[in-house]
């Protein structure tokens, strides 16, 4: 009973708590819920499994995944090798992908957070700066690059055949070797470059708040190398590791880049959005309906028995429990060569592509092996450009109207529902905890078709009066609700961290002499809290500038990027200038012309952008807590 009057009590049970709990819910559910459920209720077309177009497991499926072979091209001797993978139909290769994916990321950002995280030696700074590289989100362009570098290209050379000819097969062998990646494979190392740093910086959150007590009994009783990660480190960080590896197979199976970059169009996230603007028609509707459902359930499973062990709440409490961080212990002469030998060049390589996007922003295009820069006076063309063409300028300013309408709503939003997670204990709680973190595990792609069905199909929108996505401003509002439910997770997991790390009787003791919560709140949680929910909201923010599904298909729906009156945002300006690539002229001081691809102006764009993302993950970094991880579910 003295348990019911608690719960229940005045100090816990007041409008203001009514507010933040049942409003960001009664939100999540009309805004994000039912328009997925709209999706799932199309989903009619089950048949589809049996055909072997979107599932095939015949031998045909599996046949040359790589090819070899030996010629003879202009009198010279070389060794051609194509690695290409499988192809298991639309949902086969999806699902195959997102899993290799998933275990080749688990395993290699495991291994680095351990290396830089867990020892000490030479170099580890290094290592630390080149794994965070790849967070560095450039839509597109990075994946662009990786076709460059890795792509296999016939006999011409990639960056990767290009070197391994000039430093190995042609002054030993003789031979040159064309070697690359195309295809499912190509989808597959490009996803893991991009992604692994997901698991990386989970696990490292996840080491950095283990107790230094347990490392230091486990030293003193003799255990060492892999005796002492197998039974004392990998059970503590397995968590972490879970927490990365979900996230992960989700975003590999909305991923749109790796498809559309290495052309391997049989994946379902490149044929709802190939279909996506046909999608209204009843003849599409179910199979991509179905289509949609079949994502939605390979991202929300894993996503559900992951919560067992991790959530949100355990994050906080995990971060509480840790007195004090381990210090590291020095790595061997084995342990050197392996990291040197093996884990850096993976890890130069996840690099390499941030660093071309950086190079392709100060070039005319990429040409032959690598980017041909621009002359002195004009280096900077790429980026004039992007205020000079009004399609490209008109996506940045589209992304600036996004970003200042929808962080205004995640900041209020995130903050009731974090501090209601946190404080409120009534009925809906754990609802509202599933559900501020529910739009993280549902693919972008699945939102996207969601609100289309939602606003346009469905009749709710003559209730909205949006029945037209013809009315740019109407979808322009759509693009709005999307982001903000999508991005809110980030800020309520910061609040909620923050919030329920800061003692309650505090707040307990100024209600019981008569303030009022909204008076608490401003005077003592905030004050407490607002580095959490700072850093939460910038990472929020980063997030509806860099978003890529929402962005590519419903901002699509109002014309190209060459149209100045279009509503996409600079994500969707990225992909248009690489999908649909033009040459613009450049008239130097002397009168010289000179040739710039669209991919350039791409490229700048993303530079743009991922130097936003640095400033951001470094004050972010700054204000965060301890073992808290950027990016997580």
């Amino acid at each position: 009973m003295s348990t019911v009057k608690r719960r229940f009590s005045p100090l816990h049970v007041d409008a203001e708590i009514l507010v933040f709990l049942y409003l960001p819910l009664l939100v999540l559910i009309l805004g994000f819920v039912v328009p997925i459920l709209s999706v799932v209720i199309h989903a009619t077309a089950w048949g589809v499994i049996n055909n072997p177009t979107y599932f095939d497991i015949s031998k045909e499926a599996f046949a040359e995944p790589v090819l070899v072979q030996t010629s003879e091209i202009g009198g010279h001797s070389v060794i051609q090798v194509k690695i290409r993978g499988f192809d298991f139909g639309v949902i086969g290769n999806s699902l195959f992908i997102a899993t290799s994916v998933t275990l080749a990321s688990a395993v290699l950002g495991a291994a680095v957070a351990l290396l830089t995280g867990f020892y000490l030696f030479p170099g580890r700074r290094v290592f630390r700066v080149l794994a965070f590289v790849p967070l560095l989100i450039a839509p597109f362009v990075n994946s662009y690059v990786v076709t460059r570098i890795l792509m296999y290209k016939g006999t011409d050379y990639n960056v990767l055949s290009f070197l391994l000819s000039k430093m190995f097969t042609e002054p030993f062998l003789g031979r040159s070797i064309y070697i690359g990646f195309t295809g499912q494979a190509g989808v597959i190392i490009a996803q893991i470059l991009m992604f692994y740093p997901i698991v990386y910086i989970n696990a490292l959150a996840a080491l950095g708040v283990v107790d230094a007590t347990l490392i230091e009994q486990a030293l003193n009783l003799g255990a060492r190398g892999w005796t002492l990660l197998r039974r004392i480190v990998l059970p503590l960080i397995i968590p972490g590791i879970l927490a990365g590896s979900t996230l992960v197979f989700i975003l590999s199976l909305e991923d749109l880049a790796a498809p559309v970059t290495f052309k391997f169009y049989k994946v379902i996230s490149y044929f709802i959005y190939s279909k996506f603007q046909a999608a209204r028609a009843s003849s599409y509707l179910p199979i991509i309906a179905t289509l949609s459902t079949i994502m939605l359930a390979a991202a929300l499973i894993p996503m559900f028995l992951v919560r067992r062990y991790l959530s949100l709440r355990y994050y906080a409490k995990l971060t509480r429990g840790a007195p004090r961080a381990f210090r590291g212990v020095r790595l061997g002469r084995r342990g050197l060569l392996a990291a040197y030998l093996l884990v850096l060049p993976m890890v130069l390589l996840a690099a390499a592509p941030q660093f071309g996007v950086v190079a392709l922003a100060f070039s005319r295009g990429w040409e032959h092996v690598f980017p041909s820069l621009l002359p002195r006076e004009a280096l900077l063309y790429n980026f004039k450009s992007l205020i000079e063409v009004d399609g490209i300028r008109r996506s940045i300013l589209n992304s600036l109207y996004y970003l200042g309408s929808s962080i205004v709503f995640i900041a209020l939003l995130g903050f009731m529902a974090g501090y209601a997670i946190s404080r409120a204990r009534l009925p809906g709680a754990g609802l509202l905890d599933l559900l501020s973190s529910a739009p993280l595990a549902v693919p972008g792609l699945v939102v996207a078709f969601s609100y289309l069905v939602f606003f346009t199909v469905h009749p709710v929108n003559h209730l909205l009066s949006l029945a037209a996505a013809a009315s740019a401003a109407a979808m322009m509002h759509v693009l709005i609700l999307a982001y903000i439910l999508r991005k809110l997770p980030f800020t309520v997991r910061a609040v909620f961290t923050s919030v329920i790390q800061t003692p309650e009787e505090l707040e307990e003791a100024a209600r019981s002499l008569g303030a009022r919560r909204m008076r608490v709140i401003s005077r003592i949680v905030l004050p407490l809290t607002w580095r959490g929910v700072v850093a939460g909201l910038l990472l929020s923010a980063i997030y509806v500038l860099s978003e890529v599904s929402v962005s590519v298909t419903l901002g699509a729906l109002n014309g190209d990027v060459y149209s100045p009156t279009h509503i996409g945002p600079i994500t969707f300006a990225i992909l248009q200038l690489i999908e649909m690539p033009r040459v613009s002229t450049v008239r130097l001081p002397g009168g010289r012309l000179l040739a710039v691809s669209s991919e350039a102006q791409a490229a700048a764009l993303a530079t743009m952008l991922m130097l936003i993302e640095v400033a951001v993950i470094m004050v972010s970094t700054r204000l965060a807590r301890r073992g808290q991880a950027l990016v997580t579910v």
